[in-house]
């Protein structure tokens, strides 16, 4: 996330994990992440909201439920015809004595509705804003919540027509050509985050003591920089904030144990009779079907680890990269792992997060290793190579924060990349340190960062990493690290730029490939089977090379690279034989004239 300051510098409080609540805000500045402006047209609502997504945290999944980091409050997008009890299904069985109240806070352009609740005997108010197109807002919050933020929020939705699907859409050759030579080289990284969140030791505090053991994960991008296994990506990508993950660990239903304690303890001081632990624990699941009560829920576990009731011990990352095509699979047992997925260890890395008021101190760049060899790693470049309008491609997985209660990704979706196309808008230096960055039309999205920007040479210029928004106009602005940096911190580790044999014969097979030059295709991808099995494309141009070698299609020259360097060298060795032989006898001549001319004389 950036902030943009007024004497144009560039400042960020990059995170590998989406902001929550249990992440306070800082005072005096507008941090903006990647992603402000949410596209409602994915999810069939023809909408788009620009948003502050440093207060709101934007849906994960087709449950159009945004989150709002600094209060206990959900805000859901529906299309849903609402009456009570339309609503009381959406809100779960943990909303009770819902009930309709009077209000008189009103809003330009939209109808307002307004509910009570009770909540694990906490009172909720429930606000439905009316908009076009049969869209409403259902807000979830306390009695006592800020309502300015809402109403901005509800200000940034704009009503649009759904559009229409096209289809045969083609991308520029050059473009397609540029994707297939890096995609092998572009990684899905998994920072996989246990801990265990322990009940402080507080007088009279019945739970003083006990642990809960949790796992998530989030999910960035990476690329080999070195043929030895070494990965580069941002700092931020295997960096936590711990408050943020306990977030997540209740979401995914990993501290339900936590929970059903407390809940029970809490129960039984509010209304001086144990309940059932059966009943507690029916409360819970329940809560999971809905995103209100288990974000609810996720606020509740928030504020007591900010009142220190709750502490984070035991913490521990493990890294595993997705090389081929199999979609990492994450159960509650861990990380299925197998000769596509395997596990890598920290290096290094150049981050930290940057002061609100100097700004940076560090870059935003790591590296990873995995065990092996051959792995096909990109050429570095240099930013100097750029000029404003430059074209570039970003590669990366976009993708979610999400928990380990047997899911990640959906695995279709899980094994591809995504390309995304722009140009370099400007360059600008970052707030404190004042080191370069790139600043790109291309879209970055949560998941993209630590993916290569790639010049039309095909050399990585950059990191993805931050995006902005401005307050006015439209457009988003996204930011890269510069490769400087990441070089910088190659060299700090010895780490050479060695883009090793696997690179070099999938640039050399596809070029082959393209010139219809079938038969040194399918050589150079035959070698490259062997050489790394794990290569996420090879095999589908091997197959189509092997099936079009020695057709009308093939236009692989008669004589083989071999031979026609031997006879390149035989001809150049001939031709400088012929040279030097003209030379001699004109020397030769030379002499013979200069002689008759003596005796003449």
């Amino acid at each position: 996330m950036l902030v943009y300051d007024d004497n144009k510098d560039l400042s960020s409080r990059a995170a590998g994990w989406i902001s929550t609540n249990l992440r306070p805000a800082l005072p005096g500045e507008t941090l903006i992440s990647n992603e402000s402006t949410w596209d409602g047209t994915k999810f069939n609502l023809p909408i788009s909201i620009n948003y502050n997504n440093q207060l709101w945290m934007p849906p994960k999944d087709n449950s159009v439920v945004f989150y709002h980091t600094t209060q206990p409050v959900t805000l859901r997008v529906t299309t849903t015809e609402l009456d009570q009890k339309s609503l009381q299904n959406i809100l779960g069985e943990n909303f009770t004595s819902l009930r309709p109240v009077e209000s008189d806070y009103m809003l330009p352009n939209w109808r307002t509705q307004f509910f009570s609740a009770n909540f694990f005997g906490i009172k909720k108010m429930i606000s439905i804003l009316i908009g076009n197109d049969q869209i409403s807002l259902i807000i979830v919050g306390p009695e006592s919540m800020e309502f300015s933020d809402i109403a901005n929020f509800a200000n940034g939705v704009t009503f649009n027509s759904l559009p229409k699907q096209v289809m045969g859409a083609t991308t520029p050759d050059d473009t397609v050509r540029l994707a297939a030579l890096v995609r092998p080289s572009v990684v899905m990284i998994l920072n996989n985050f246990c801990s265990k969140v322990k009940f402080t030791d507080v007088p009279n505090l019945v739970l003083s003591g006990r642990e809960y053991p949790f796992c998530i994960a989030s999910v960035g991008s990476g690329f080999f920089v070195n043929k030895d296994g070494f990965i580069a990506t941002n700092g931020h990508v295997v960096k936590n904030i711990p408050g943020s993950s306990m977030f997540y660990a209740v979401a995914s239903g990993n501290l339900d144990l936590l929970l059903a304690d407390y809940l029970q303890v809490y129960d039984a001081q509010r209304t001086g009779a144990i309940p059932a632990r059966s009943e507690i624990e029916l409360k819970i699941k329940d809560a999971h079907a809905s995103k209100e009560s288990i974000y609810q829920l996720a606020a509740l576990v928030g504020d007591l680890y900010a009142r220190k009731y709750l502490s984070l011990s035991n913490s521990e990352n493990k890294y595993y990269i997705q090389l081929g095509n199999t979609p990492l699979q994450f159960t509650k047992t861990g990380v299925v792992v197998d000769a596509g997925i395997v596990e890598a260890k920290f290096i290094d890395s150049d981050y930290s997060e940057p002061d609100k008021d100097t700004g940076f101190s560090s870059s935003d760049v790591a590296l990873l290793k995995v065990d092996g060899t051959n792995y096909p790693a990109l050429p570095l470049g240099s930013v100097d190579s750029l000029s404003v309008g430059s074209s570039i491609q970003i590669i990366g997985f976009p993708g979610v924060v999400m928990g380990s209660n047997s899911f990640l990704l959906d695995s279709s979706a899980n094994s591809e990349p995504t390309f995304t196309k722009g140009v370099v808008s400007a360059f600008k230096l970052a707030k404190g340190d004042r080191k370069k960055l790139i600043q790109t039309d291309a879209s970055i999205n949560h998941g993209n960062s630590g993916g290569p920007a790639i010049s039309a040479e095909g050399n990585v210029v950059g990191i993805a990493t931050y995006g902005l928004t401005p307050e006015e106009g439209g457009g988003n602005y996204n930011f890269l690290r510069d490769i400087q940096d990441l070089k910088s911190l190659m060299t700090k580790n010895n780490v050479s730029e060695d883009t090793g044999d696997t690179y070099k014969l999938w640039k050399s097979g596809l070029e082959s490939y393209w010139l219809s030059y079938f038969q040194y295709a399918k050589n150079d991808f035959e070698k490259i089977t062997t050489l790394y099995p794990s290569h996420p494309s090879v095999e589908k141009y091997l197959t189509v090379a092997k099936s079009k070698q020695k057709s009308t299609e093939d236009q692989t020259p008669k004589f083989t690279r071999q031979a026609r360097s031997l006879y390149m060298s035989i001809s150049v060795s001939v031709m400088a034989l012929s040279l030097i032989s003209i030379v001699i006898v004109w020397v030769i001549e030379q002499i013979d004239q200069k002689k008759k001319q003596a005796l003449m004389v």
